[in-house]
């Protein structure tokens, strides 16, 4: 993406762009005005004109209104252009959002929260330094080092050669510390990434790193990641700390040869006193918009890469969503012949089946059977790679995204909440839901009780991610959340499995009464859960291996029989450890 391609993402980004230029430019070159009126001074005091106090008083009113209306300009300026920024990066942020809601989660996947924090976060933020700073006060820089220059070749080119050769012998440092950086950026952004997406997993995995009393030198990923990006940086500004104090030095050194030989051809005679010193002057204004120019010089390649990572996101491919906008009136669903693969590797393969309008379908199987997958499918979390799904006797392809998840109620196994009050992770199942409606879930899904208990009830702040609830609760809420939206599917993947017995009990009898007129698919691994489903679906490495009733399969499958005895077994383990405990106490 190119740098200027980053306006398109404002709203009114030209006028905004040319009124901060403008202005900026104006302040600019207001500051040169002084030296004009010093330089008047400096030759009526070497007795080329009249010099009294209210001369002197009239220059000095002049130039602080000068300075007066620079520092009003500058200040308009930045506001017009900080306005653009802002607006810009809003812009952005919004895109970002709407395109994460587009792909597939593979791709979210792919980018990994880390490199997908970077670019939400740091890499738009460090778009402002371009659009606030960089551009206007770059632009509004370069037209008065132009302006000055000219004027100095109109008054004595040869001193205007002498300027400019400063200048040049100024930027050699800027031009090699330019080139270095080149080199070391992609290095150094890829560190950056590693490091961000580790310290993303260190923090989420905390819990388990203090059960195993591990330390961040123990866990080599992380510190590894860390100790990559402090050499990448130190590495990086070691070199161009260099070539800083050499430019930095040099560039503001404007007289170092246009002074010598203006008292050459002064003495000479071959050049006006009034025109040396105005020469000097102008020569020394330049200093600080040069200065300042070079010092926002080398971010560009830096925020060119910035741009093009964010970009790389922006030209991921896109679900395409589909133009039927009303809802099936038949919710039965239907796979047909569905394949699908991560990458390369097929985890569903052929993969048939229908859940009927007012039924129970269930899919069970060992882990990495692909039964998530078929839910994640569903909801167009991915697309299948051959094969199709329908909603009645439409494909879920030809709905708009906003119809197909009207008609879906997903409780994922990651159960995941936002960090506001209890009533609105509920409520964000249907926003327009009244307080009513959602205590009467909450008490269905079993979750009155337990928010009752907690400090503020129904207002109490569930924490990041919900970390001030148990799993069991977290998943209560949810299941809540899916019933208070009321779609005609509902998809539970290993929705009740941090439940404890008493309330999954519960629960089974509350999504018992929500079936009538919907279609019900449940993810299980606990096969007493589904046992009275009206049709179980064995998957077994991506394929159906069978599918029937409970009594069917154990029947007709050697697999469910395995499973259900393994899962009976667990049971009575379980009891029999109880029995166990409570005989020593």
């Amino acid at each position: 993406m190119g740098l200027m391609n980053i306006y398109a993402y404002a709203r009114d980004s030209k006028k905004q762009m040319w009124i901060s230029i403008i202005l900026l430019t104006a302040a600019v070159v207001l500051g040169i005005v002084p030296y004009f009126l010093i330089q008047d001074i400096i030759v009526r005091f070497t007795g080329e004109g009249a010099l009294d106090l209210a001369y002197l008083g009239i220059i000095a009113g002049a130039v602080l209104a000068t300075l007066v209306l620079k520092t009003y300009l500058h200040h308009r300026g930045l506001a017009a252009s900080h306005h653009l920024a802002y607006d810009t990066l809003m812009g952005m942020r919004e895109r970002v959002a709407d395109k994460m809601m587009k792909v597939s989660m593979g791709t979210v996947n792919k980018h990994g929260s880390g490199g997908l924090k970077k670019n939400f976060v740091e890499n738009i933020e460090d778009m402002e330094l371009l659009l606030a700073h960089a551009m206007p006060e770059g632009i509004s820089n370069i037209i008065t080092i132009v302006i000055v220059t000219a004027v100095l070749f109109i008054l004595d080119w040869r001193l205007a050669l002498a300027a400019i050769a400063v200048w040049l012998i100024g930027l050699v440092p800027v031009v090699l510390m330019f080139k270095d950086g080149m080199k070391r950026m992609g290095p150094y952004y890829q560190a950056s990434k590693e490091m961000n997406e580790n310290i993303v997993e260190y923090i989420s995995g905390m819990e388990v790193i203090k059960v195993f009393n591990q330390t961040t030198t123990s866990f080599k990923k992380y510190t590894a990641s860390v100790e990559n990006y402090r050499k990448n940086t130190l590495d990086w500004y070691r070199v161009s700390w260099n070539y800083m104090v050499v430019y930095s030095i040099i560039l503001p050194s404007t007289l170092l040869l246009l002074l010598p030989a203006g008292m050459l051809f002064y003495s000479e005679g071959t050049l006006a006193l009034g025109t040396l010193v105005l020469c000097i002057l102008l020569a020394m204004s330049v200093g600080a918009p040069l200065t300042r120019l070079v010092e926002f010089f080398p971010t560009f390649p830096i925020l060119q890469q910035k741009a093009q990572k964010i970009e790389q996101f922006f030209s991921e491919p896109e679900i395409e969503s589909g133009r039927i906008a009303s809802v099936p009136e038949d919710h039965t669903v239907t796979f047909d012949r569905v394949t699908f693969a991560y990458e390369d590797k097929e985890v569903v393969k052929d993969v048939s089946f229908v859940a009927k309008a007012n039924t129970v379908t269930a899919l069970v199987g060992e882990s990495g059977a692909g039964k998530s997958t078929l839910a994640k499918l569903l909801v167009r979390f991915w697309d299948v790679k051959s094969g199709e799904i329908r909603i009645g006797s439409i494909n879920i392809r030809d709905l708009t995204f906003e119809t197909l998840m009207n008609s879906i109620s997903y409780v994922s196994q990651d159960i995941f909440l936002f960090n506001t009050t209890i009533r609105e992770n509920i409520r964000m199942g249907r926003p327009d839901a009244t307080d009513e409606e959602v205590l009467k879930m909450a008490k269905i899904a079993q979750c009155h009780d337990f928010i009752m208990g907690t400090e503020h009830g129904y207002d109490t702040v569930v924490g990041d991610a919900g970390d001030k609830l148990s799993g069991g609760q977290r998943q209560r809420i949810a299941i809540a959340r899916a019933m208070l939206k009321n779609s005609p599917i509902v998809v539970l993947d290993e929705a009740t499995s941090f439940t404890d017995p008493e309330n999954e009990d519960k629960i089974q009898e509350a999504l018992n009464g929500l079936i009538r007129g919907r279609t019900l698919i449940v993810i299980a691994h606990r096969l007493s859960t589904v046992a009275e489903a009206d049709n179980i679906i064995l998957l077994d490495g991506g394929r159906i291996s069978a599918q029937g009733t409970h009594a069917e399969l154990l029947a007709i499958s050697p697999t469910y029989r395995t499973m259900w005895q393994a899962h009976a077994e667990s049971m009575d383990w379980d009891i029999a450890v109880k029995e166990r405990s409570g005989s020593t106490c």
